[in-house]
């Protein structure tokens, strides 16, 4: 049996040399994963069975890169410096048309049936809800979680989008990263998006992503076992997995 080594590094950006934050780096859809840390260092395990799996490094506004895993043992064996591209793309500015109605779409709940948090402590840890949107184009104005408790001082999380595919999240439809921080303990986190431009043509994916380690437990969000199920993945990159008996208290706020 091929044994198991502790492969630590910093992500970078090609042309700066700055460090890049909160990086998603693991290995395509079997829950071995990371995310990078706000000096953009990272360290990960990887075990000699997924020697010929392929590691995913990416992060919205980078160009992806994707290596065998036994490539990049070799490769990074005495410097894992990993560097990364900017995908340079034209931000398109968004007129909204006056005549939208504001609509509320999700799981809105007012009172606790159930309470749940996150599946571990793993960083890239991420939990979610698809959103029909019944007319297009919709604009995102804001996304809602309903918190019923939180024993930490500050809760830090990224904030995705996805397009769907077999009705599981596929894409992102961002352009730029979402960081959310907030000391709330109890009652509705809302994070305005009017600033960010986003438009979905289609159902979407909408999710909390673990960028910090917060620790086990002591974050929950209300729940119910009627709505749009949960759907998550473990780590970086990994497997989307969906839970049918249990609906999150997410929610976001449209035009259409």
């Amino acid at each position: 049996m091929k044994a198991q080594e502790i492969f630590e590094g910093v992500v970078k950006d090609k042309d700066s040399g700055d460090n890049i934050a909160y990086v998603n780096i693991g290995i395509l859809n079997k829950n071995v994963g990371t995310v990078s840390a706000s000096n953009g260092k990272f360290s990960l395990p990887l075990d000699g069975k997924y020697d010929n799996e392929t590691l995913k490094i990416s992060i919205i506004g980078y160009k992806s890169v994707e290596f065998k895993v036994g490539d990049f043992k070799k490769k990074y064996a005495q410097n894992a410096t990993i560097y990364l591209e900017k995908n340079v793309s034209e931000l398109k500015e968004v007129v909204i048309n006056g005549n939208l109605k504001t609509r509320s779409l999700g799981n809105k709940l007012g009172k606790k049936t159930v309470s749940a948090g996150f599946v571990n402590n793993v960083l890239g840890n991420e939990i979610g809800i698809v959103v029909k949107i019944k007319k297009k184009p919709t604009y995102v104005e804001a996304f809602h979680a309903m918190v019923d408790y939180n024993h930490y001082k500050e809760l830090k999380f990224r904030l995705n989008f996805y397009d769907l595919k077999n009705g599981l999240p596929n894409n992102t439809i961002l352009t730029e990263n979402i960081i959310v921080t907030s000391a709330i303990k109890k009652g509705e986190l809302t994070v305005d998006l009017s600033d960010y431009n986003i438009v979905a043509e289609e159902d979407f994916f909408v999710s909390l992503e673990l960028i910090e380690g917060l620790g086990e437990g002591g974050l929950h969000f209300l729940a119910d076992y009627d709505g749009s199920p949960i759907i998550t993945r473990a780590v970086s990159q990994g497997k989307w997995n969906k839970q049918d008996d249990l609906s999150f208290g997410f929610s976001v706020t449209v035009k259409n």
